[in-house]
């Protein structure tokens, strides 16, 4: 996170959200980020000699910003919501849901709805996925957009490739969206968002926990030759150089656990972004295993709507709040949003105090033991997401 203290930028770590903005909008290559081989985050530095305090990457920085939610369930219960997917199956099937995110940034470009769409493209190398600035003339295909990522990516880094638009759709996190909005003023007409649900960014270390349970050995990044969190099927499985195991095993403890998570997760409250138009995300619990996925569609607002309404390759159906409530898991939002003093060090009670320390300490323990330990029976971690 970038700090503004005595008028002088400085840099705490344990905070950072790995948005990769501050590297972006830096004119003066007086910030350097260096990826650490063990969990693969950015270490962000700032060089003083370098620095000419323009505040730039302060103002970026979303990591600076209150993202709380007072009320969580009066918020959820204030919104519209939408089962829905892509009409085609084979597109449907592939992605890690219902492919209703690609299905707007594809038709939205070729329908001329959008002038310009900033978000993820594929690469070869890790982090495996990179900011990337589309309009008219560079339309992408699905296969171009990966489906989830759960490692950290650095997606603003490139946030300074996009062009001014008449209407410009970003897609992102809550935090990779938060910094984009403040780099984007009158930078275009219209701003459409659309937020990636997401409660918990991960590092390499939770892939590398993964593909042990898949039986396949990941040390290094370049010991992934192929990889696959999500798709092919709904919640899918995940694959590390042609080995698999099943989603809703490999998530138990990483996900449930809410182990190997980017530190600056701990003190983002808002996981369906601020301020954005549309949210999605998938249908957990409420949606069986099978062969073709949906999308949970959160509608923040009329154009939100709008936008739903405009593209014509998917399907949705309208869900009161009573339906999709579980999916949203709201408990985990309250809980973060009532540890964030605690996380940020700030005055809070001792209840709120006693219950942060033990959920770190719990986390530290787990992560400590499960990357010490051989793979065992695929059954005992079952047990132990159960009992612990």
């Amino acid at each position: 996170m970038i700090e503004l203290k005595n008028d002088k930028i400085t840099i705490a770590p344990i905070y950072c959200q790995q948005c990769g903005a501050c590297l972006a909008v830096c004119r003066q290559n007086a910030i350097i980020g260096k990826r650490d081989k063990k969990d693969g985050l950015l270490r962000i530095k700032i060089d003083p000699e370098k620095c000419v305090g323009c505040k730039m990457c302060y103002n970026v920085c979303p990591a600076n910003k209150d993202s709380r939610i007072d009320n969580v369930e009066e918020y959820c219960k204030s919104k519209k919501y939408l089962i829905g997917h892509n009409k085609n199956n084979e597109i449907r099937r592939k992605a890690s849901s219902g492919g209703i995110a690609r299905s707007i940034i594809v038709e939205g470009l070729t329908s001329g709805f959008f002038d310009g769409v900033y978000t993820l493209k594929k690469t070869e190398s890790y982090p495996f996925a990179e900011g990337c600035f589309y309009t008219k003339d560079n339309v992408p295909s699905f296969d171009d957009i990966p489906n989830s990522v759960y490692h950290s990516v650095p997606m603003n880094q490139n946030m300074t490739e996009i062009k001014k638009c008449k209407r410009l759709l970003i897609v992102g996190t809550s935090c990779q969206l938060r910094s984009l909005k403040v780099y984007l003023k009158n930078r275009c007409d219209e701003l459409y968002t659309l937020c990636i649900f997401c409660k918990q960014q991960k590092n390499f270390k939770s892939s590398r926990f993964i593909a042990k349970l898949a039986k396949e050995k990941i040390t290094r990044f370049e010991d992934i030759k192929t990889f696959a969190y999500r798709g092919n099927g709904w919640p899918g499985k995940c694959e590390f150089n042609g080995k698999e195991v099943a989603w809703g095993v490999a998530a138990l403890m990483p996900f449930g656990k809410k182990l190997w998570t980017v530190p600056g997760c701990d003190v983002c409250g808002n996981p369906f972004g601020d301020d954005a138009d549309i949210t999605v995300l998938d249908p957990w619990i409420i949606h069986k295993a099978n062969e073709m996925g949906d999308n949970l569609i959160v509608i923040h607002n009329e154009k939100g709507l709008n936008l739903i309404n405009s593209i014509n390759s998917i399907e949705t159906k309208e869900m009161n709040y009573v339906e999709i409530e579980k999916s949203l898991m709201i408990s985990d939002i309250k809980r973060k949003n009532r540890l964030i003093n605690f996380f940020r060090g700030k005055e809070t009670n001792s209840e709120i105090i006693k219950e942060g320390k033990k959920f770190t300490k719990k986390r530290r323990i787990l992560e400590n033991i499960l990357e010490k330990t051989p793979r065992m029976p695929l059954i005992i971690y079952k047990i132990l997401a159960r009992i612990i």
